[in-house]
């Protein structure tokens, strides 16, 4: 009779470990989205993990893990392990149609573009004689943009080298862009005669319009730090005060756009011509996250081809040996423009260049 038993219990097993190995990962679904789109750096995000067995058949122990870039930390360092990735790993016991969602916070430590594209699966059979292991598909992903800065005494000397560029040029008025009405004078074309308020009042009245000059600005930024002490510090302050200063300008009505020396093997510069509207920002933005720090890049001189039209122009570089002459020979001794310079708190770099170049330095400790 006991023999009948244990012989019983051992084809339940049997059966149960074979049903199990074929079954197990039917009907289950994985998923890991971000809540939010993006961050800034220094901020939290949210992870949602979903696990979700849609059939009868119950799983006892079911290890769910992934890898994500290291500069996203975890606030629960339970089954957390930090190396080259910060590894998760979570342990679940999943009956049959059970769903488990779990909301994880990050801490966002640093710029960049995070994303997850696949989880593991662990899952082992009764007396964990065998172990079966799954790869779940995901496809989500976090930017998180460079943290602000203040920019005011940069804003200053660009709102004045504005008045300065569009007191020098003749305005012309934009058709499409009414402004007010006033009375006529002899100057005036018979074209702007606006006839509807001119019967209102008795008087001739004429349209006026809007100038057709627009405030632009062009950033450049220098991301190269080829010398053989490293200042990703000092990197990271240029990528800040370039997010910053575009964030500020745009939501003033002004036209930024943006150019960054890139990886050797683009061959090329990042680049997005002036334009304005929340659309722009949002690709300045992600551009700038996208940068990574520590690479080889392509130097300054290489994005320095052509000056911008009509548009004040921020130089943003730590390099001043190497750019000196370089950025006074490409902006030339009609045109305007200033040069942040990053440097180490305490640390004095004397720039030389001409009178039409604003030199500002900005001092950044060492974290």
């Amino acid at each position: 009779m006991i023999s009948l038993f244990f012989l019983g219990v051992l084809f339940l097993v049997v059966v149960w470990n074979f049903c199990f190995g074929r079954l197990w990962y039917r009907r289950m679904e994985v998923s890991l989205d971000f809540v939010q789109d993006y961050v800034y750096a220094g901020e939290q995000a949210q992870l949602t993990e979903r696990i979700e067995n849609r059939k009868r058949m119950l799983l006892p122990v079911l290890e769910v893990a992934f890898h994500i870039r290291k500069e996203l930390v975890f606030c629960d360092f339970e089954n957390t392990n930090v190396s080259d990735y910060t590894y998760k790993r979570d342990i679940f016991a999943m009956l049959g149609n059970q769903r488990i969602i779990r909301t994880l916070t990050l801490d966002c430590t640093k710029r960049g573009c995070y994303r997850i594209d696949r989880s593991h699966v662990t899952t082992f059979s009764l007396l964990h004689q065998r172990r079966y292991s799954m790869e779940f598909p995901a496809d989500t992903e976090l930017y998180v943009y460079a943290g602000r800065t203040e920019v005011s005494d940069i804003m200053v000397v660009c709102e004045r080298m504005m008045g300065n560029v569009q007191c020098a040029r003749l305005l012309c008025e934009d058709p499409f862009a009414h402004a007010s009405i006033r009375e006529y004078t002899i100057t005036d074309p018979m074209k702007t005669i606006n006839w509807k308020a001119s019967a209102k009042t008795g008087n001739l009245m004429v349209n006026t319009f809007e100038s057709t000059l627009m405030e632009k600005v062009m950033i450049y930024v220098d991301v190269e730090d080829a010398g053989i002490l490293k200042y990703e510090d000092l990197i990271e302050e240029s990528i800040s005060v370039a997010a910053s200063l575009a964030g500020r300008m745009l939501r003033r009505g002004m036209e930024v756009g943006i150019r960054v020396n890139a990886e050797p093997e683009m061959q090329e510069s990042v680049y997005l011509k002036p334009a304005g509207g929340r659309q722009q920002l949002t690709e300045i933005e992600r551009m700038l996250a996208r940068r990574k720090t520590g690479e080889k890049t392509t130097a300054f001189a290489s994005i320095l081809t052509e000056p911008a039209e009509d548009a004040v122009m921020i130089f943003i570089s730590k390099n001043v040996s190497e750019n000196q002459e370089t950025i006074a020979g490409f902006i030339g001794k009609e045109r305007q423009g200033i040069w942040v310079v990053p440097v180490p708190g305490g640390e004095e770099r004397q720039v030389k260049t001409t009178d039409n170049i604003r030199v500002i330095r900005r001092e950044v400790e060492r974290s």
